[in-house]
């Protein structure tokens, strides 16, 4: 076995230099293949040893023997390496295996650096630490301690690869690293017990056998040569704390290489360096613990080399006693594992913050609302969930780009969190979406919705100041929605964001920029949208769509041409209103199907004889949606080729709100169609927008007045003025006119006495199947 030259008398000083080598096998457990022939159980612990080992031939390179570290790192067997060379691993040509050794000479080091090739062909890069034994069959060998130093040659630009892929990696990374942190600790604390057994062993066969002695002196010195290789804190102090023997690595770290510290404390080490002082005291407090506690303790200790950086050693502290009970000596044990904690930091910060803002992520969140809920539903202090989404965040990323948009995002971040306390959180769940919890509001209800209600404003308010960028400012507005906890229905975390969800899409349905409170009502019309929008995507194939025409007549009640409307007639529900199904067509896009539908049953249609022979003219509705997709135009072509229909004749209807949206490329697409023959007609003029400026830049055909002007315009005189407003720019612009809504003979003669327009509403028919239009034609 292995020893230290304090063991050389076995009958001398036996108890100082039994603690010495409990303090070296600690911290280096070794092969029982190298020590003695009762060597068993040292055998094991040179197989389970977590450090790379292998014993190698000098002359042949011949692999004598590896443990399973070693097989695990390279990717073979055991047996397997044992018949391998060290040069089958060696990725380096002997030539540069050479020049390696050379430099390792000129450098002064004590270690070699090569690359080493994996079983699965991968290439790493390994430290080696060899010395020259005997073994016991009296060869010599080359006893070598590996060390993956691979990370340490990582370029910056494959270390922010390396980052980047951390994220999709945490979950698997996060399960593994712990794992190997408790398998790690298992390995340690049972080479150590393991290691405590062989010492008693040891003793009672020096006492046995006094002819072990120069067999123990050159294993001692063995070991010895080990120890000082490892790049390991590897101390021994007697049991008033005096420091009796220290390897290299600890002396450098503490800056004691040419300092005599046997037999000091660590307070009188303090004094010859001050710059080590904090880290002599810190020392001084946990080896006290250690004895106090009388079995080994782990902690963390931060040392501070002297190039400044501060190294966070994991440190094991083994106290040791007389028989007696009295202090006898402490084994301090110490690895650094700064990159190990560094990395543990950039796993979290990707497993729970958003890399863009800062802020918790919903992973984050949500366990901080669980807790809050749990709290809450104990004290009956209320809490709130804010749920918040940027209006039109979406067309200002696409108009300004994404770096505009992060920038955007950043700058909401940080507006949201000022107005928040230092107990409230506010995260960023995707996009442009932010989760805040308000935990601890007060015990009154009323109170609660008034303070959850009071922060949403000052949110709201904040994010509608403008946000200045490079190149100019940003406005944008937000809907917000807000849920109350606890409440009688033990609703869990992921309730209170769905309801909180559900309020900032009702608040969104209101106006946008607004704040609204969660209602038991609003759940259940969610959920009754979401049922239409399922049934509403069926509803073409299952043929439950017609086509529906109301006429447009002229002022003596000649037919002139219809509007093409979309009805749905629900096989449960019957008629179901194009006022509650349209918004929800436009927001899951079932619009675009429906549209374009509509489009091709108009266009066959003005192919039917009794539409030509009159000469008939049908409008169609386009949605914002269908009109700003990128191939609308070619669609409209298409549908006009397939069906044969003569453009002249088609009408197509748009809002005062698309053409705004984007004028530039409303007029580009309008021109495009207007080209074929198509009309345009802007559908409700004077209920959008008050600027008129963009009407003289398209090509328009036609205005529509809106029903709400026509219905009250014979008795209303504000109504009147603004008909006769509308009347008035479209004789200036040449657009033709049709007047929406008319049901009375009244509303007809205060029309018509103020000139020519196309009339529609309830006095002229009602909108009917196409069946039935045609045959309204068919018989004058």
């Amino acid at each position: 076995m292995l020893v230290f030259s304090s063991l050389r008398r076995a009958g001398r000083h036996a108890g100082r230099k039994v603690a010495l080598l409990l303090a070296l096998l600690v911290a280096v457990p070794v092969s029982l293949a190298m020590v003695m022939a009762r060597g068993d159980l040292l055998s094991t612990l040179f197989q389970r040893h977590a450090s790379i080992m292998l014993l190698v031939d000098p002359e042949t390179g011949e692999i004598v023997d590896a443990n399973q570290a070693a097989g695990d790192f390279y990717g073979y067997p055991v047996a397997t390496l044992r018949r391998m060379t060290i040069q089958q691993i060696n990725a380096l040509e002997p030539e540069a295996v050479m020049a390696e050794r050379q430099r390792a000479r000129a450098e002064a080091r004590n270690y070699f650096i090569f690359p080493h090739r994996l079983a699965n062909g991968a290439l790493r890069t390994v430290e080696v630490h060899s010395s020259p034994v005997i073994l016991e069959s009296g060869r010599q060998v080359l006893f070598s301690i590996l060390h993956d130093v691979t990370n340490r040659a990582v370029s910056p630009d494959e270390q922010v690869l390396y980052q980047q892929r951390l994220e999709q990696a945490v979950a698997s990374y996060t399960e593994r690293l712990e794992a190997d942190h408790l398998r790690e600790r298992d390995y340690f604390i049972a080479g150590l017990v393991l290691a405590l057994a062989v010492i008693l062993m040891l003793m009672a066969s020096m006492l046995r056998r006094s002819r072990a002695e120069a067999t123990l002196i050159h294993r001692e010195e063995q070991l010895t040569t080990l120890i000082e290789a490892m790049p390991d804190i590897v101390c021994f102090k007697d049991g008033q704390g005096r420091w009796q023997l220290a390897n290299a690595f600890d002396l450098k770290l503490f800056g004691l290489e040419h300092v005599d510290y046997r037999g000091k404390t660590d307070q009188e080490l303090a004094r010859y360096q001050d710059f080590h002082r904090e880290a002599f005291m810190d020392c001084v407090v946990s080896d006290e613990q250690a004895w106090q506690a009388r079995q080994m303790v782990r902690c963390e200790e931060v040392i501070r080399v002297p190039d400044g950086q501060a190294r966070i050693f994991d440190i094991i502290k083994v106290p040791l006693f007389h028989a007696d009970g009295r202090r006898k000596g402490l084994v301090v044990v110490g690895r650094d594992i700064t990159e190990h904690k560094r990395a543990e930091a950039e796993i979290e910060q990707l497993a729970y913050f958003d890399p863009l803002t800062g802020l918790p992520n919903r992973r984050l969140y949500l366990d901080r609302l669980e807790t809050a809920l749990a709290a809450a539903q104990h004290s009956r202090v209320y809490g709130a969930v804010l749920f918040v989404d940027l209006d039109g965040f979406n067309t200002l990323n696409d108009a300004r780009g994404h770096e505009v948009g992060d920038q955007v995002l950043q700058e909401c971040a940080r507006r949201i969190r000022a107005v928040l306390g230092d107990a409230d959180t506010v995260a960023r769940f995707s996009g442009d979406e932010y989760g805040v919890l308000l935990p601890q509001l007060t015990r009154q209800e009323h109170l609660a919705v008034r303070q959850a209600r009071s922060v949403g404003e000052r949110i709201r308010l904040c994010l509608a100041q403008p946000i200045s960028l490079g190149a100019g400012e940003v406005s944008l507005s937000a809907s917000i929605g807000i849920s109350l906890f606890p409440s009688t229905q033990r609703n869990t975390a992921l309730d209170l964001i769905k309801f909180a969800d559900t309020a900032m899409h009702q608040a969104k349905a209101a106006g946008r920029n607004q704040v609204r409170f969660f209602e038991p009502g609003m759940q259940a019309r969610v959920e009754a949208r979401f049922s239409m929008e399922g049934d509403l995507r069926q509803a073409l194939a299952r043929g439950q769509m017609q086509v529906y025409i109301q006429p447009q007549v002229d002022q003596e009640g000649k037919v002139r041409g219809g509007e093409a409307l979309l009805r749905w007639l629900h096989p449960e529900q019957g008629m179901v209103s194009p006022v509650v199904f349209i918004p929800v067509a436009e927001e899951s896009g079932v619009i675009l199907a429906l549209g374009d539908w509509v489009l091709e049953e108009a266009c066959r249609l003005l192919n039917h004889p009794a539409m030509q022979h009159e000469s008939l003219r049908i409008s169609v509705n386009v949605s914002p949606r269908q009109f700003h997709r990128p191939d609308f135009v070619q669609r409209v072509k298409q549908v006009l080729a397939q069906t044969g229909a003569d453009p002249n004749y088609l009408t197509l209807e748009v809002t005062e709100g698309l053409v705004i949206d984007d004028v530039h490329q409303t007029a580009a697409t309008m021109s495009e169609l207007r080209a074929l023959g198509i009309h345009f007609s802007i559908d409700d003029f004077g209920t959008g927008y008050s600027s008129l400026s963009y009407l003289k830049r398209l090509p328009l055909n036609e205005l529509k007045i809106d029903k709400s002007f026509v219905q009250d315009a014979p008795e209303n005189p504000s109504d009147a003025a603004l008909v006769d407003v509308i009347l008035s720019v479209a004789r200036h612009l040449r657009l033709k006119v049709v007047a929406e809504g008319v049901e009375t003979p009244d509303q007809a003669s205060f029309l018509t006495a103020r000139g020519e327009m196309l009339l529609q509403g309830y006095l002229y028919g009602r909108p009917v199947p196409i069946e039935d239009f045609l045959k309204q034609l068919q018989q004058g």
